[in-house]
């Protein structure tokens, strides 16, 4: 797989700021909660522990890139 320089309009696409339109908002909203959900879930399902810690981590991971994907792509 060949790997180029992104353009100007990636890289500030990828670090600026993404104001909200239309239902984003409430799209952001849907995805914290389901997150939030599974999380609880799952902490209550499981032993305290690094393992735990790190698939809590993993889920906060997926909540902010689910949330980039809503904010750079449309």
């Amino acid at each position: 797989m060949a790997f180029e320089k992104p353009t100007d309009e990636q890289m500030k696409n990828r670090f600026f700021h993404h104001a909200p339109k239309g239902d984003q908002a409430g799209r952001y909203e849907v995805v914290r909660m389901k997150i939030f959900e599974a999380a609880c879930s799952c902490v209550a399902l499981t032993p305290c522990s690094p393992e735990q810690a790190r698939a809590l981590n993993a889920l906060d991971e997926a909540m902010m890139l689910f949330n980039a994907a809503i904010a750079r792509n449309e």
